[in-house]
C-alpha cells in the first residue's frame, strides 16, 4: 500500500494512473484479503470434484493439484512479483470488483470482523527513522563510495606528508594514484577505467533516479538525526570561546587579536564572563582607527538568541533562518537573561552560559560534513608550516603580531578614505547645484 502512494504521488502519469485504479480496492484490505480467499478455496475444491468426472480419481488428484500449484500459486507468485506488477493489478481491478461484489453478502461481515479485531490502520506500515536510513544507504551508489575513499585516502596522505604545504592538490593526487593500494581492485579499475568513463558511468546511474551518490546519503543521514540531537551536542563550551571586556580599548593590539581570532562576531561581557552584555560586529571595525583607541562601550552591540540546552537543532535552524541572530547563547535561565537585558540590569552571578551555538555549527550536523572558511584554512595552514622546520621562519613572518597589525591599519585607512571621498564628491556635488541654480 505504502509504494502504491508512493508512485500515485511521485510516479510517471502512466503509473500514477494505475496507482489511482488500485488504491481503492487496496484500501479495504481485509475485504480484498476475504473476497481471494473465498475464490480460491472454491476453485480449489471444485477442480478435484470436476475433474472427478472426467478422468480416473487418482489422476484426478494429481491434476488438481499440479494445477492448482502450477497456475494459482506458482505462476502467479512469479508475475505479480515481476516488473510489470501495478500495471497488471490495475488491468485485473475490474474483474476483482466483480469477484468482490459476487462473494459480498459472505466477505463483508467478516471483513468487518477483522477490521474490529486487527484494525484497519492503513497507516502502520509507514517506514521509521532508522528504516528510511537504511533504505536511503541501500540506493548509495557504489562507484561515489570508492571515489570518498579515494579522497579520504588522498586526505590522509596530505596530512601525513611534511612537505605537503610545498605541494600542489595536483601532484599529491598524482603521487596517491601511482602509489600501489592495499586493495588490488582499485588500482585494476584506475588502470581500466579512464576518470571520463568513471563520470559518464557515474551520471547515468543517478540519471535514472535509483542510485544516490554520497553526499545525497550523507545529507539525508543528517537530516533525519537532526530532530534527534540538541544544541548542548553540537554547542562550543564557554571556556574556549574568545570574548572581550566592555571597557577594552580597541587599540592597534586588541584590533590585532580580533583579527588573530578569525570570528567575525564576539561576545562582549562586563565585569565577569558571565554577565555577557552583546554580540561586537567585527565587520564595524573597519572605519574605526586603532590610534584612537575607542571603547567597546561606545560601540552598539547586538544582542544574541538565547536557547536552552534542551532546544533541538532544527528549532535553532528555524531561529537562525529568521535573521536576529546567527549565534545563540545556550542558558537555563533564557528568561532571566532576556528580562536582564531589556531593563539594562546586569546578569546575575547564578546565571551561568554554558555555550554558543551558531548557524555553521547547526549546518555542519546537517551535511555531516565540517565547513571550513577563510580563516579555519588560514589557520590550518599555519599549523602545517609549523610542523615543517624549514618553514618556521616563515610562520613567523605571516603570524607576527606586526604584520597583523600593519595588514589592519591600512584596511582600516583605506576604508576611511573612501569614506573622506565620497563625502567630499557630495559636497562638490551640492555646491554646483547651488551655483547653477543661482545663475
Amino acid at each position: 500500500m505504502l509504494n502504491v502512494r508512493i508512485l500515485e504521488m511521485e510516479g510517471t502519469e502512466v503509473e500514477k494512473q494505475y496507482a489511482r485504479n488500485v488504491r481503492p480496492v487496496l484500501e479495504r484490505h481485509h475485504l480484498l484479503l476475504v473476497t481471494l480467499l473465498i475464490v480460491n478455496a472454491s476453485a480449489n475444491e471444485a477442480l478435484p470434484i470436476f475433474l472427478d468426472k472426467l478422468v480416473p480419481e487418482g489422476v484426478s488428484i494429481i491434476l488438481s493439484v499440479t494445477c492448482v500449484l502450477m497456475f494459482g500459486e506458482i505462476i502467479p507468485s512469479a508475475i505479480f512479483t515481476g516488473p510489470n506488477q501495478l500495471r497488471i493489478a490495475a488491468a485485473l481491478t475490474p474483474g476483482l470488483k466483480v469477484l468482490m461484489a459476487v462473494v459480498f453478502p459472505i466477505a463483508y461481515p467478516i471483513s468487518k470482523l477483522l477490521d474490529w479485531w486487527i484494525g484497519a490502520d492503513h497507516d502502520a506500515a509507514q517506514y521509521k527513522r532508522n528504516e528510511l536510513k537504511a533504505l536511503v544507504t541501500l540506493q548509495r551508489d557504489s562507484e561515489a563510495v570508492r571515489q570518498s575513499f579515494l579522497e579520504s585516502q588522498l586526505s590522509s596522505h596530505i596530512s601525513s606528508t611534511s612537505s605537503s604545504v610545498l605541494m600542489s592538490p595536483n601532484t599529491l593526487r598524482k603521487q596517491l594514484l601511482l602509489k600501489p593500494e592495499p586493495e588490488p581492485e582499485v588500482e585494476v579499475e584506475l588502470e581500466i577505467e579512464s576518470p571520463n568513463q568513471r563520470k559518464r558511468r557515474r551520471q547515468q546511474a543517478l540519471a535514472s533516479g535509483t542510485r544516490l551518490n554520497v553526499d545525497e546519503v550523507t545529507i539525508i543521514h543528517g537530516a533525519l538525526d537532526l530532530s534527534c540531537k540538541t544544541v548542548t551536542e553540537v554547542m562550543i563550551p564557554m571556556s574556549e570561546i574568545f570574548m572581550l571586556e566592555i571597557d577594552t580599548k580597541l587599540n592597534h593590539n586588541t584590533m590585532a587579536d580580533i583579527l588573530a581570532s578569525g570570528h567575525s562576531r564576539i561576545p562582549v561581557y562586563e565585569t565577569r564572563r558571565s554577565n555577557i552584555v552583546g554580540l561586537l560586529f567585527v565587520k564595524k571595525l573597519i572605519v574605526l582607527d586603532p590610534d584612537d583607541a575607542r571603547l567597546i562601550r561606545d560601540l552598539v552591540l547586538r544582542k544574541p538568541i538565547l536557547v536552552p540546552p534542551s532546544g533541538s537543532c532544527y528549532s535553532m535552524l528555524n531561529e537562525f533562518q529568521k535573521g536576529r541572530s546567527h549565534i545563540a547563547l545556550v542558558t537555563r535561565e533564557t528568561e532571566l537573561v532576556a528580562t536582564c537585558w531589556r531593563n539594562n540590569m546586569p546578569i546575575p552571578p547564578h546565571v551561568a552560559f554554558e555555550g554558543i551555538v551558531t548557524i555553521e555549527d547547526v549546518i555542519e550536523e546537517l551535511i555531516q560534513e565540517e565547513i571550513e572558511d577563510e580563516s579555519d584554512k588560514y589557520v590550518h595552514d599555519i599549523v602545517d608550516v609549523w610542523n615543517t622546520k624549514s618553514q618556521q621562519s616563515r610562520l613567523q613572518t605571516v603570524a607576527s603580531k606586526t604584520f597583523i597589525t600593519k595588514k589592519l591599519k591600512m584596511l582600516a585607512d583605506r576604508a576611511r578614505q573612501r569614506v573622506r571621498n565620497r563625502n567630499q564628491d557630495a559636497q562638490t556635488s551640492i555646491q554646483v547645484t547651488i551655483v547653477s541654480g543661482s545663475e
